[in-house]
């Protein structure tokens, strides 16, 4: 008997599948794997193929093809681009349709101008203007953003879930916020009032950071970069596809920066001993690190974030030892939310989240031994909560909501000491509860009205009922008419309401009232072509109540706050023209008018002059154009900004003074190797070299504080 050992040379049945797409570098996936970019000529294995074609930014599209024994199949694919909010009323829907004011930062953009910060890419976003005191950089809307409030009015979401520290209400928007914008699929920014929606904090508007993740194919990425002020950045991510609708993404980063010198003319004293040149040497820098992720399940989802920066402070605020290296500070910011949304029926939808957080903080003040040596503030802040929402559809043209939360801030403690022993030791747990409802009716396809109100309730001071109505009109093919109103509150933080430092520099303000907007909006948009719209908006902002620093932050005269008597009154004016990302081009014209002031009564005991950091006038130029076909892409921003009047706004106060206008252009090359996975970027912000400055609060001995000057960017990562 023999052995006889056959060696059959098999070849696989293969076709060939073409897909074209009217957007290049789409992500082609065959049968749930990834097959390459578009243009592509895969070789596939002959039968019932499901293709999906994707890109960010972009609705995917899925098609069922046949693929025959050496014959080759041609998909051509068009691309629609997505212009979809969710933060304008916490569910997914056309711009157009939004009861808002909204302006979208695309996948798109964000990647082309490398931004390394919220703040940068929002800079140029029509009513939205940024300063920075060397503290925090912080975010400013429609003619309000007072020094020292840290964009406390401004609500951040981090896929909805709110982001802003239960310490100051601080909105973190630089590196306190997270390392880079890597993981971001698109930024959404919707002005006006908002507490109908999420209460506090959503006052002149609201900042949503949507992840990407969910269209990722299984893989991961690595990559570096430089930016700004010698910062070094570097990361990792990973994500995994477990089925159609599960899976998991998770990333890690970290940023070092060793500072930068500084010249404040405000501290020269050459003839004291002893002298000082005015000079901060090698101070600002900071360190930050950033783990993030999200699962997913079917209607279950899994969120965490944790973020931490520690940062020196360069200016000698709140009356410390100028450019003393010993003055820094550190924030902590952390959530996990767990959030299920089944669909029950055709009508009915259910939400139902809970969720913990925390922030920490740490500054470490130095003053002279006389004047109790090395000060320290600590906070630590904890909280949990719950959300339940019913949405319910009785007819095609109705859709109810209705929804309560609940929020228990049970760990709020505030401490403070300096070499003379503890000033602060202090424990303020407080609970939150809130009611919302709202109804949106379509009588007829051209005509949109949605009305809604939210009850919230503070064990702290009592209760606020915010209001929002909007009616969205098509008068015709391609016109969109948008009548807004509402209501706004910002409850008291716990920082205005007791912090104080025994007198060094602050004092408690424990009866504040919070702060209310009511703002009506008149906008109109034209689209010319799927390509082109323009678009013109009025409005006018109304706040009473609102939360003034006093004092000049030392011991002759500390800080603490009160409730004004005089309200604000701020008229603007909105417009723009946009032709849409298409085949790597995009531009956009825009400009806002904001002017702002304050309705004091005749008889009122101070008077007061200008309202301060609101510039009047603010435009940007940004555009795009592809150089080389997916290689060299080259992006560039122009903002133009007014100027600002400084904090000194009461009778009494020095004189007050404006800073000068700025013309901040940025220029970006970016592109990628498909084959290797590499993306990159250079560029260069702030080109012109604009030596520009932004008012400061009364903690600082300077008026104002000059911004960055001209730094690079230089950006690689790949894709495996």
């Amino acid at each position: 008997r023999k052995t006889v050992t056959l060696r059959p040379n098999l070849s696989p049945r293969l076709g060939s599948l073409l897909v074209r797409t009217d957007e290049r570098e789409a992500l082609v996936e065959i049968d749930g794997q990834p097959a390459g970019f578009t243009p592509a000529v895969i070789d596939v294995g002959v039968g019932t193929r499901k293709v999906r074609v994707s890109k960010p930014g972009f609705s995917p599209v899925e098609r069922t093809v046949e693929i025959r024994l050496k014959e080759r199949t041609r998909l051509e694919v068009e691309l629609e681009g997505v212009e979809e909010v969710i933060a304008a009323s916490r569910r997914a829907e056309a711009v157009e349709d939004a009861p808002g004011s909204v302006t979208l930062i695309s996948y798109k953009e964000l990647r082309s101008m490398g931004y390394p910060t919220i703040a940068e890419a929002v800079r140029g976003v029509r009513g939205v203007y940024v300063g920075d005191d060397r503290s925090y950089r912080s975010i400013g809307m429609r003619g309000l953003f007072m020094p020292g409030s840290y964009g406390n009015r401004v609500l951040v979401l981090l896929d909805g879930h709110p982001m802003n520290d239960n310490w100051i209400g601080s909105s973190y928007v630089d590196y306190d916020a997270r390392t880079d914008l890597e993981d971001v699929e698109r930024l959404e920014v919707v002005r006006g009032p908002g507490s109908v929606l999420y209460g506090t904090n959503a006052f002149s508007g609201v900042i949503n950071i949507v992840s990407r993740g969910r269209q990722s194919p299984t893989g991961g990425s690595v990559g570096v970069s430089t930016n700004e002020s010698n910062v070094g950045r570097a990361r990792a991510r990973v994500n995994v596809r477990l089925g159609e609708n599960a899976g998991m993404w998770a990333s890690v980063a970290g940023a070092r920066s060793e500072g930068r010198d500084f010249h404040f003319p405000e501290y020269e004293q050459p003839n004291f001993d002893p002298g000082s040149d005015g000079m901060a040497r090698g101070r600002d820098g900071f360190q930050s690190g950033t783990v993030t992720g999200q699962a997913w399940w079917g209607p279950v989802t899994l969120m965490g974030f944790f973020h931490s920066r520690e940062k020196d402070l360069p200016t000698g605020a709140y009356d410390t030892i100028f450019a003393d290296p010993r003055a820094r500070q550190t924030d902590t910011r952390g959530m996990t939310e767990l959030r299920v949304e089944p669909t029950l029926s055709d009508d009915v939808q259910v939400l139902v989240r809970g969720h913990l957080d925390w922030y920490r903080f740490e500054g470490r003040f130095p003053y002279e031994d006389a004047d109790g040596g090395l000060g320290i503030d600590r906070y630590r802040g904890t909280w949990g909560g719950g959300e339940g929402r019913l949405v319910v559809s009785p007819f095609s043209a109705l859709r109810l909501t209705l929804g309560g939360e609940g929020q228990r801030h049970f760990r709020v403690d505030q401490t403070g000491e300096s070499d003379d022993g503890v000033h602060l030791d202090r424990s303020d747990p407080y609970t939150v509860a809130a009611g919302y409802g709202s109804a949106d009716l379509v009588p007829v396809e051209a005509l949109r009205v949605s009305a809604g109100t939210r009850l919230d309730w503070y064990s702290t001071f009592g209760s606020s009922l915010n209001p929002r109505l909007a009616v969205i009109a098509k008068p015709y093919e391609g016109g969109n008419l948008k009548l807004l109103a509402g209501k706004a509150f910002r409850a008291p933080s716990i920082y205005e309401l007791y912090y104080n430092d025994g007198g060094q520099t602050q004092v408690e303000s424990p009866d504040l009232r919070p702060e209310v907007i009511y703002s009506p909006e008149v906008q109109f948009s034209h689209r010319f072509s799927e390509l082109w719209s323009a678009l013109v908006a009025g409005y006018a902002n109304y706040v009473t109540d609102l939360i003034a620093v006093q004092g000049e932050g030392n011991q002759a005269s500390p800080t603490f706050y009160e409730n004004s008597p005089s309200p604000i009154l701020t008229l603007g004016a909105e417009t723009s023209v946009r032709r849409e990302w298409r085949q790597g081009w995009m531009v956009e014209l825009s400009y806002a008018f904001q002017h702002s002031e304050y309705r004091q009564d005749p008889d009122a005991a101070i008077r007061l002059r200008n309202v301060p950091n609101a510039p009047e006038h603010m435009g940007s130029i940004r555009a795009s154009a592809p150089i080389v076909a997916g290689a060299v892409h080259a992006t560039s921003r122009l903002s133009v900004e007014g100027p600002r009047y400084d904090r000194y706004d009461r009778e009494g106060d020095p004189e007050q003074h404006k800073t000068d206008g700025a013309a901040i252009w940025d220029v970006v090359l970016s592109g990628q190797e498909q084959e290797l996975g590499l993306r990159y970027a250079l560029g260069v912000y702030n080109a012109f070299g604009a030596r520009h400055k932004v008012p400061v609060s009364r903690e600082f001995r300077q008026r104002s504080v000059l911004q960055n000057g001209r730094t690079f960017l230089m950006s690689a990562s790949v894709d495996f």
